[in-house]
C-alpha cells in the first residue's frame, strides 16, 4: 500500500467519523433542532439516513492544471544525421529497446551509397590500368610484352638492329666497291667513321 493510499484512507475514515458525530441524536443536537424548528416552522424537517461505515479501497486521483516533469529522461540520438520524416511514438509513451522511434530521410544515404559505389568502380578501373601498365593480365599472369614501355623499348631495339644490319650491309658494299676500284678508299674510310 502506498503512502498516498494510506493518507487517503485516513482522510476518509476521519470524514466518516465526523459525519457520524454530526448526525448523532444527542440532547444538544435535538435542542439545536428544536431551536431551529421554532425559528422556522414553515420548513419541513430534513430526513437523514445513517449507514454503517465500511472500510474499502477507493481509487485516489487528483485533478489539477499544470505541467509534469518526469523523474527519468532518456537522451536518444541516431547513428547518422538526417532529416526526420516520420515519428512513430507519442510524448510520454513507453517504448522498449530496439523500437523504431523515428524514420530518417533515406535520400542522402542513397546518394552517398551511389557515390561510394562509383568511387569503387573508378578504383577498380585504376587498378586494371595499373595492371596493364605493369604487364599483369586479368587472371594475374605477368606478360612483359604488354607493358607500353617494354613495347617501346622492343621497337627501339628492333629499329637499332635494322639500322645495324643496314650499316653492315652498306659497309660490306663499300668494301667490295673499294676492292673492285669503283670507290676510292677515302670514301670508304669516311663511311666507316660515321
Amino acid at each position: 500500500m502506498t503512502k498516498r493510499e494510506t493518507n487517503f484512507r485516513l482522510l476518509f475514515i476521519t470524514f466518516v467519523f465526523a459525519l457520524s458525530f454530526a448526525c448523532n441524536k444527542s440532547e444538544a443536537g435535538s435542542e439545536k433542532q428544536n431551536a431551529n424548528a421554532t425559528q422556522s416552522n414553515s420548513e419541513a424537517p430534513i430526513t437523514i439516513t445513517i449507514n454503517k461505515a465500511v472500510a474499502r479501497e477507493i481509487p485516489a486521483f487528483i485533478q489539477a492544471t499544470g505541467s509534469l516533469v518526469a523523474d527519468e529522461t532518456s537522451d536518444i540520438a541516431p547513428k547518422t544525421a538526417g532529416k526526420v520524416v516520420n515519428v512513430s511514438v507519442n510524448v510520454g509513451q513507453f517504448i522498449g529497446q530496439g523500437s523504431v522511434i523515428a524514420k530518417l530521410d533515406e535520400k542522402d544515404a542513397r546518394l552517398q551509397l551511389a557515390e561510394t559505389q562509383a568511387n569503387v568502380a573508378q578504383a577498380i578501373a585504376g587498378v586494371r590500368q595499373a595492371e596493364a601498365r605493369l604487364g599483369l593480365s586479368p587472371n594475374g599472369t605477368f606478360t612483359a610484352a604488354t607493358i607500353p614501355e617494354v613495347r617501346a623499348a622492343n621497337a627501339s631495339y628492333e629499329q637499332a638492329l635494322a639500322e645495324l644490319r643496314q650499316a653492315e650491309a652498306n659497309e660490306k658494299r663499300y668494301r667490295e666497291l673499294v676492292e673492285t676500284g669503283d670507290v676510292p678508299m677515302v670514301t670508304y674510310e669516311t663511311f666507316r667513321t660515321q
